[in-house]
């Protein structure tokens, strides 16, 4: 099992390294990871890191990609307001966009050699990540991930391996296991599997007060899986998200800042800033997450933290490491 850590290519994630390969090298060394789970933006080449260092990618995502996939105008209109908007947030004008943006991130990926990619598999609008009433079933997003999918791998041939994240919006949950069986089978491209995010799987129940209750309720979705399905995991982000008291005030209508005249980016940097209070990706400190690590076994484990200085990821990593070297001590 390779443990990992998350990094974009945004030059304030790399300033903090001094942009310097020794510096990286030395902060996996000191910190005992194997390499990063990177986020390529723009067109940046990964100079100062390593083919070693990167171990896998975690593609671009657009949260409310689905009405941009199957040309619905009316609602592309109604979340954007102006065709501007939606040409300046896709980068064009319709789904070939979005094919040619992942076929080359693809390629870049497969260039500099990384074992996997990561999809999140799911659709949102700004409104519904404050009221929770989506317009768009599980299975409607899943069937268009698969044509996404299939269409942007075809004839796309490479060792990669393909993984599909869960989130807590309409998509992949995870509490819905045919839906996985459906991925696996209907997705032609041969080498593919999941990534379980921890903590987003912990935001689909309001419920949890504690850390220890989160390691339950994920252990007991896991079995729901069964085993032929939990071996299709192959990785693990792990943070910690018990964010239900948030969700719950906001369902009960404390959502007064969504305006939806403002315009999108304006929006857009709102609901930014509400997710963040939703996905904490905190590192997860009771030492029983390591029930849920043996049991899944994964061939990568990414501590997925958001961080804004050095010193807060070191921190971060530190903290994690311990509350996993705890569990060993008390064996």
């Amino acid at each position: 099992m390779l443990k990992l850590t998350n990094l974009t290519t945004h030059p304030m994630d790399l300033d903090r390294f001094r942009n310097d390969t020794a510096s990286i090298e030395d902060f996996l060394k000191s910190h005992e990871l194997d390499g990063f789970e990177i986020m390529l933006l723009d067109d940046w080449e990964p100079h100062r890191l390593s083919k070693e260092m990167i171990q896998g990618v975690h593609m671009r995502f657009w949260p409310m990609w689905l009405d941009f996939w199957t040309g619905n105008r009316e609602g592309l209109l109604k979340e954007f307001l102006t065709e501007e908007a939606i040409i300046e947030f896709y980068g064009g004008k319709n789904r070939e966009t979005m094919i040619q943006h992942y076929k080359k991130e693809l390629r870049r990926a497969h260039k500099n050699e990384s074992a996997y990619v990561v999809f999140h598999v799911s659709h949102v609008t700004l409104e519904h990540c404050y009221n929770y009433k989506f317009d768009y079933t599980d299975e409607m997003v899943i069937d268009s991930f698969i044509e996404l999918i299939n269409t942007i791998t075809e004839g796309f041939n490479s060792e990669m391996t393909l993984l599909f994240e869960n989130q807590w919006w309409p998509g992949l949950t995870f509490k819905n296991p045919e839906l996985m069986d459906e991925l696996m089978n209907r997705i032609h491209y041969p080498k593919k599997g999941f990534m379980l995010d921890v903590g987003h799987l912990m935001n689909t129940h309001t419920e949890l007060k504690t850390e220890a209750e989160g390691v339950d309720y994920v252990m007991t979705c896991l079995e729901a899986l069964g085993e032929h399905r939990k071996k299709w995991i192959k990785g693990i982000h792990l943070n910690s998200s018990l964010s239900g008291s948030y969700v719950k005030r906001i369902q009960e209508g404390d959502h007064n800042h969504y305006d939806p005249k403002k315009p999108f980016m304006e929006r857009y940097i709102d609901a930014y800033r509400h997710i963040g209070q939703i996905d904490c990706h905190n590192p997860f400190e009771d030492p029983s997450i390591s029930r849920m690590i043996d049991s899944v076994q994964p061939d990568y484990l990414v501590y997925e933290f958001i961080t804004e200085t050095y010193e807060q990821l070191s921190q971060k990593i530190k903290r994690q490491h311990l509350a996993l070297t705890h569990k060993k001590r008390c064996i």
